[in-house]
C-alpha cells in the first residue's frame, strides 16, 4: 500500500527547499515546533491556531523523516510525488486522515482500518473512519464505529491513573480583547440525583458529520431545516427529519461561529472570524450578499422578527445593526466591555438580549435599541443566552459552570442550575417553555424542568465539548453540534 503526497509542499510547510538533508530536516522542524509550541502563547486564540500549525507542522516532519534520504532526493530531483508506506498504527492514521482530507474516503477508510488492526484500542482510528464511512453514506457502519470510539475512549480515561497533581484545564474559546477575569476552575460535580438514574425519553436517531469542530447549529422556524457551522469553514443545510445533506455552503474562509434562520425560514444568516457576515438563500444554498460592517470575528447573529435587519456581536465587544437588502450598517449599540458571545430574541416582549465575556447579560429594547437593563450573577464569561418563547424567562450559561435563570421582566434571579462539569457552552429552551436544554465542556448535553430546577436527563453521547444545542418547534427533536465534529439528533419518544 502506498500514498503519494506533493513533496514541494511538504518541504515548505517546514520552510525547507526540496532536497533537503535529513539534519536540516531536523532542524528545521525543531525550530517551528518551538516557534508554534501553544504554550508560547498566552491568549487562547492563539493558542487554538498554534495546535492547529503544530498538527500541520507535525504531520509534514512525520511523512520526510519516514522517507530514506536518497529516496527524497531522487523524488525531489525527478518528480514532485513521492511513495509513502506506514509501517504501524499511528502511521496509518495519518496517511488516513491525510486521504480523507482529500476526499478519498475509500481509501481512508482502508488505512483507518489498517491502524485499528494494529491497535484495536485506537478510538481516534475509530472516530474518523466513521466520518469517512458517514460521507460515503455507510451510516451503519459509521454509527457502529462512533459507538466504538466513544466506548474505547471513556475506557481508557477510567482505565488511566489518577494524576498527582491537578489535570490542566482544557483550552478555551478566543477570549474578548480586553482583560477579564479569567475562568473559574471546574467546581466538584454534585451527586446524581434520583431522577438522572431514570432511562432518558431522548433517543440519538442521525450522526451527521463536519470535517472539523462544530460551533454551531440552527433549526428554522418552520422545522424543516437544519443548519450546522463549522470550523472546516464551511456551512451544511440538512433535512431535519431525514439527516440528509441538502447543500454545503463555502464562501467564508475561517471558522463558522453562528447562525441564524429569517422568521420565514428562507434565508440563512452566518457570521465568521474571517469578520464577515453572509446571507445565503435555503432553497439553493446560493449566496446573496456578504456584509462587511465587522473588522474582527462574529460570534453571534440574529434576525429581527420582520427580517429586516441583523444583529451582530463579536470581539469588538459592540452589537451591530444591520439592514439586510441595502447591505448597510445602521447603528452600532456599545454596552459590553468584552467579547458578545450571545444574543437571543424575544418578539413577543419586543426585546433582545446579549451575554458577553464582562460577566454580564444585557437587555435592549427591541425597537429603540436602547439598553434596558443588565444582569450581574455570574463569576465568569457569559458564553450563552435564551428566551423562553412568552419571553417571561431569561436563561444565561457560563465559564463558572452554571446556568441562572432570570425574570426578564424585573431582572431578578430565580433558580441556578448546577450540574455541568465545566463550561456551559450553549442553551436552549423548548417551544413550551417547560424545557430548558444545555451543553458543555464536560461532553454531555442537559435536560431541566425550568419550574423546579431539576436536572432531568444526561445526554452522553458526545466525545468533546458540546458548542450548540437547538429544540424543533415541536419540541419532540432536539439537535447538538460537538467538537467532536458530529451533529446528533435527539428524538423523544413520549
Amino acid at each position: 500500500m502506498s500514498d503519494r503526497f506533493d513533496i514541494n509542499h511538504v518541504y515548505n510547510i517546514l520552510g525547507l527547499k526540496p532536497g533537503a538533508s535529513v539534519n536540516e530536516v531536523k532542524q528545521a522542524y525543531r525550530q517551528m515546533a518551538k516557534t508554534w509550541h501553544p504554550d508560547c502563547f498566552l491568549e487562547p486564540q492563539q493558542k487554538l491556531e498554534a495546535e492547529e500549525k503544530i498538527k500541520e507542522i507535525n504531520q509534514a516532519y512525520v511523512r520526510l523523516k519516514s522517507y530514506q534520504p536518497s529516496e527524497i532526493n531522487q523524488s525531489a530531483s525527478n518528480s514532485t510525488k513521492i511513495d509513502f508506506t506506514p509501517s504501524n498504527a499511528e502511521s496509518f492514521y495519518k496517511v488516513g486522515m491525510e486521504k480523507a482530507q482529500r476526499g478519498k474516503y475509500t481509501e481512508a477508510i482502508e488505512d483507518f482500518t489498517q491502524a485499528i488492526r494494529l491497535n484495536p484500542n485506537y478510538f481516534e482510528a475509530y472516530k474518523y473512519r466513521g466520518l469517512a464511512c458517514s460521507k460515503l453514506g455507510y451510516e451503519n457502519r459509521a454509527e457502529s464505529d462512533f459507538k466504538n470510539s466513544i466506548q474505547l475512549q471513556l475506557k481508557q480515561k477510567k482505565a488511566a491513573p489518577k494524576p498527582t497533581s491537578p489535570p490542566p484545564k482544557p483550552a478555551t474559546p478566543p477570549p474578548p480583547p480586553k482583560s477579564t477575569s479569567p475562568p473559574p476552575k471546574p467546581a466538584t460535580p454534585p451527586p446524581p440525583s434520583e431522577s438522572q438514574s431514570q432511562p432518558s425519553p431522548w433517543k440519538c436517531v442521525h450522526t451527521l458529520t463536519h470535517l472539523n469542530w462544530v460551533f454551531t447549529t440552527a433549526i428554522s422556524p418552520d422545522g424543516q431545516t437544519l443548519a450546522s457551522g463549522s470550523s472546516d469553514n464551511t456551512i451544511k443545510i440538512w433535512h431535519l427529519d431525514t439527516g440528509k445533506l441538502l447543500h454545503t455552503l463555502t464562501g467564508h474562509t475561517k471558522w463558522v461561529r453562528c447562525l441564524a434562520f429569517s422568521p420565514d425560514s428562507q434565508t440563512l444568516v452566518s457570521g465568521s472570524d474571517d469578520s464577515s457576515i453572509m446571507i445565503w438563500q435555503v432553497s439553493t444554498g446560493k449566496l446573496l450578499k456578504t456584509l462587511k460592517v465587522h473588522s474582527t470575528p462574529v460570534f453571534s447573529v440574529i434576525i429581527s422578527p420582520d427580517g429586516q435587519t441583523i444583529l451582530s456581536g463579536g470581539t469588538d465587544t459592540t452589537i451591530k445593526v444591520s439592514h439586510i437588502e441595502m447591505g448597510q450598517l445602521l447603528q452600532v449599540l456599545k454596552g459590553h466591555s468584552g467579547l458578545v458571545y450571545s444574543l437571543a430574541i424575544c418578539p413577543k416582549q419586543q426585546i433582545f438580549v446579549s451575554g458577553g465575556a464582562d460577566n454580564t447579560i444585557k437587555l435592549w429594547n427591541l425597537k429603540s435599541n436602547k439598553l434596558l437593563q443588565t444582569l450581574n450573577g455570574h463569576s465568569g464569561w457569559v458564553m450563552c443566552v435564551a428566551i423562553s418563547l412568552d419571553g417571561q424567562i431569561l436563561a444565561s450559561g457560563s465559564y463558572d459552570q452554571t446556568i441562572k435563570l432570570w425574570d426578564s421582566s424585573t431582572g431578578k434571579l430565580v433558580n441556578t442550575l448546577v450540574g455541568h462539569r465545566s463550561y456551559v457552552c450553549a442553551i436552549a429552551f423548548s417551544a413550551n417553555g417547560q424545557h430548558l436544554a444545555s451543553g458543555s465542556a464536560d461532553h454531555t448535553v442537559k435536560l431541566w424542568d425550568v419550574t423546579t430546577g431539576q436536572e432531568l436527563y444526561t445526554l452522553d453521547n458526545h466525545s468533546d465539548w458540546v458548542n450548540s444545542v437547538a429544540f424543533s418547534p415541536d419540541g419532540k427533536t432536539l439537535v447538538s453540534g460537538s467538537r467532536d465534529m458530529t451533529i446528533k439528533l435527539w428524538r423523544c419518544d413520549v
